[in-house]
């Protein structure tokens, strides 16, 4: 039952994980433009209705998908778990859920601390890299285009999948060895 609990709370986390990872992670709506950027890189116009503007060219980098990665190692921890025939390999699961998610982690970690890994192919479609690479400019990205509660929610998020992904796999029955057991190997 405890195992089960475990797989509901995984889950429910792996999926508010990629959630978070589909909201803006950056929007420069405080600068007075619409423009806004999600976890997989995508550029959102919002309000400007300017056809000229090179989608492809303002996309922000794609990280996202690391995000995304590690919710589905853990959301397939949690059907390992629930399951009952899946008890072989939920445990090795659990541990792999846990190191992905925790390395995922460093995903929205790093975009706060260093906004040109996630904002620098943008920057440079319009000419203005340099801004990402002046530190006062640097705190400024930080402070006003990018949407660090969303990012700081979603490094939590995925730090706790974490932390109950290792929970469970401590807290897992271990398999006894029996004679059928035995019989297949």
């Amino acid at each position: 039952m405890q195992q089960r609990i475990f797989a509901l709370v995984i889950g429910a986390l792996a999926i508010a994980a990629i959630v978070l990872t589909s909201l803006p992670w950056a929007g420069s709506g405080p600068l007075g433009h619409g423009l806004q950027w999600n976890g997989f890189g995508g550029a959102d116009y919002g309000t400007i209705e300017d056809p000229t503007l090179p989608v492809d060219e303002i996309a922000a980098a794609p990280l996202g998908i690391f995000v995304v990665i590690a919710a589905v190692a853990a959301l397939l921890a949690a059907i390992a778990m629930a399951v009952p025939a899946l008890a072989g390999p939920a445990t090795p699961l659990r541990w792999v859920a846990a190191l992905f998610t925790l390395v995922a982690a460093a995903v929205p970690i790093t975009v706060i601390l260093s906004p040109q890994v996630f904002l620098g192919r943008s920057f440079e479609a319009v000419n203005a890299r340099e801004v990402l690479s002046d530190p006062h400019y640097r705190d400024l990205v930080r402070e006003r285009i990018l949407e660090v509660p969303t990012l700081i929610a979603l490094a939590v998020v995925l730090v706790v999948t974490a932390a109950v992904c290792v929970a469970a796999a401590v807290t897992a029955p271990s398999r006894q060895v029996t004679p059928e057991i035995l019989s297949e190997t």
